[in-house]
């Protein structure tokens, strides 16, 4: 179900309203310059409007302080190593666990 402000939004949307109201359109073969029914881009005119996009996002991005970023990259280096030394710790008790296992069968097998 619509709400006022998709049905406004709509609204703003169509060709009878804007600030094209009563202008003469250059566009060939009676199109419209509402821009749901544009004419298509060529590729470059595509890879243009991709590249203003991107800007345009970018700009919205909330970029972290210099510290928050040198914090966090401190945590992580930490918690690199953190892990590095548990997975190491844990394959030297696993590979000692299995050549225990392996001296044992050989005992009882062998």
């Amino acid at each position: 179900m619509a709400t006022s402000d998709t049905r406004d939004a709509a609204d703003d949307l169509s060709p009878e309203k804007g600030p094209e109201k009563g202008k003469e359109s250059a566009l060939p073969d009676g199109l419209t310059s509402n821009p749901l029914v544009a004419a298509p881009l060529g590729w470059v005119g595509q890879v243009k409007q991709f590249w203003r996009e991107v800007g345009l996002e970018m700009k919205k991005v909330a970029w972290p302080a210099h510290t928050e970023v040198v914090n966090t990259t401190i945590i992580v280096v930490i918690a690199v190593f953190f892990f590095a030394a548990y997975l190491f710790v844990a394959d030297i008790v696993f590979s000692y666990m299995i050549q225990g296992i392996e001296w044992g069968a050989g005992k009882i097998f062998g």
